[in-house]
């Protein structure tokens, strides 16, 4: 039987355990007092009483003293005083290790917390008494409690758009760069597409210097990205600029940049230009095609149309996601600890990163995707935290679960498009800890597939724009401080000639 009793600030007070019956495991009595400290986190005090202490005192001391060499006597023959003299210490450890184990255990069949996280506690700070109770305290980070959500019936649009040829053409060049030289640009100024070394210069509002960065060598592109932020309109900035000259821009500084005054911030930036380079490309003849894996400039055509289509289906299920997942975050509010979504950040960039991969997202887009996951880091955290716990709630109302097969089955479609065998890709992601990343991603992926299911799809042929703006990626930030954001997830590179989830033999990536 239980007691509970209602205390003055709101907490809970309640005792646990009977000595009426007894078990197979015997439940301890302990007062254990939970209160409400903040978005899913609760704060827990145990007190275990003098008597389950001498219990359990007694009980380990007579499993110690089985086995125990005391000089003089046989084992377990040592007097009960002498034991407890000479091996006091590693019984009291003893004793207070299988206190809070079985505490612990007992705390979470009688009142389903469902942590979010294993709650942190240090033993050694600890104290087991002479005289009197033990207590400890823990917080305990708890899954936030709402209604399921309403996700039948949800009118969504599908984003179509036919691939034109002006797009094939641009996509086929960025190809053959990839095989042309770099050379020299000695005459005319900076065009899209130019390689620049440049120094950056980045000012706080104030006027004062936030960071340099010296002699820095990017292609020029309407847009570039730096670890904690971007340029939007660099194009536009330094197009028509020659080396020598100076150009002055904007820079958007995002939630993860170092110095917290300018989270969010958009500050100047100086970009001095020094050298210009440009691509040559390589003679289109058959001796050319043939090393790349293709006859000729049509079977090249080909293989870049049906990666943009692939490209454009990725596209159209992202946006059918976030779709989705707007309107549930619409319908169920709900808040979550800040210091659990910091502790989450690094995590969900990798399975940001790992999800551009799964789809087979060209490695340019993956780099530049990965700097703007980083810029916005904990916003980005805080709604993917958002996102696994509702379609989390989701899979268990429908019954979804992710089996060994459906695991199989993502590793083998990797392989396909990396190359690589199936066994060495397995190794990898165990190895990096990273396959239940991917088997949470394939549990979400079966939601929205449900979802979808049980969706009014409508096909609208303005919701898709045309391509987007080449994005050009550098790894350096804007500020000084230390990033809180560390750069640790490693993008792949995809084998040379392979197009995005195309056929190995004949491949070819429609980016440069």
């Amino acid at each position: 039987m239980s007691s509970l009793e209602e205390d003055r600030d709101g907490g809970t007070a309640v005792t646990v355990g009977d000595d009426s019956t007894e078990s197979a495991k015997r439940k301890l009595e302990m007062q254990v007092d939970i209160r409400d400290v903040g978005p899913c986190k609760k704060h827990v005090k145990v007190s275990i009483p003098r008597s389950e202490i001498d219990r359990q005192f007694d009980e380990s001391l007579q499993d110690f003293g089985k086995d125990v060499a005391v000089p003089g006597f046989r084992p377990g023959r040592a007097p009960r005083q002498l034991v407890i003299k000479r091996f006091k210490k590693q019984v009291g450890d003893q004793v207070k290790s299988s206190l809070l184990m079985a505490s612990l255990e007992q705390l979470d069949a009688d009142y389903k917390l469902d942590p979010i996280t294993q709650p942190q506690l240090d033993p050694a700070a600890i104290e087991l008494p002479e005289d009197g109770p033990m207590n400890f305290e823990i917080d305990v980070e708890v899954r936030p409690q709402f209604d399921l959500p309403d996700y039948k019936g949800m009118n969504l649009k599908r984003p179509v758009r036919p691939i034109g040829e002006s797009e094939i053409e641009a996509q086929t060049k960025s190809y053959l760069e990839r095989h042309g030289q770099m050379v020299p640009k000695l005459q005319g100024s900076a065009e899209l597409g130019d390689f620049v070394t440049a120094d950056l210069v980045f000012y706080r509002p104030d006027g004062s210097t936030l960071s340099e960065v010296k002699e820095i060598q990017f292609r020029l592109q309407p847009e570039l990205r730096f670890r904690d932020g971007a340029i939007p309109q660099l194009g536009q900035t330094l197009v028509g600029a020659t080396p020598g000259e100076t150009r002055k821009g904007e820079a958007n500084l995002g939630t993860s940049t170092g110095e917290a005054s300018l989270r969010g911030a958009t500050v100047p930036v100086e970009i001095r230009l020094h050298d210009l380079k440009q691509i040559r490309l390589p003679e289109i003849n058959t001796a050319f095609l043939n090393s790349i894996g293709f006859e000729n400039m049509e079977d090249l055509r080909e293989a870049v149309q049906e990666a943009l289509k692939r490209r454009a289906e990725t596209l159209q299920r992202q946006a059918l996601r976030r779709q989705i997942v707007d309107q549930l975050l619409e319908k169920t509010p709900f808040d979550l600890p800040a210091d659990l979504v910091r502790r989450e950040e690094q995590s969900t960039i990798r399975r940001l990163v790992a999800e551009l991969r799964a789809e087979g997202i060209g490695d340019n887009e993956i780099r530049a995707s990965e700097a703007a996951i980083r810029a916005n880091a904990h916003e980005s955290t805080l709604r993917s935290l958002k996102e696994l716990l509702l379609l989390s709630k989701i899979a268990e109302a429908e019954d979804l679960e992710v089996d060994i097969e459906d695991v199989d089955l993502e590793i083998e479609s990797m392989a396909e498009r990396t190359g690589e065998s199936p066994r060495r890709i397995r190794s990898r992601l165990e190895k990096e800890g990273t396959l239940q990343q991917y088997t949470t991603q394939i549990l979400e992926r079966k939601v929205i597939d449900r979802i979808l299911q049980l969706s009014n799809v409508e096909d609208d042929l303005t919701a898709l724009a045309g391509p987007e703006a080449s994005i050009e990626t550098v790894d350096h930030t804007a500020s000084e401080a230390e990033d809180e954001v560390e750069a640790e997830t490693e993008t792949e590179t995809g084998t040379e000639g392979d197009v995005e989830g195309g056929d190995d033999s004949q491949t070819v990536p429609p980016e440069a």
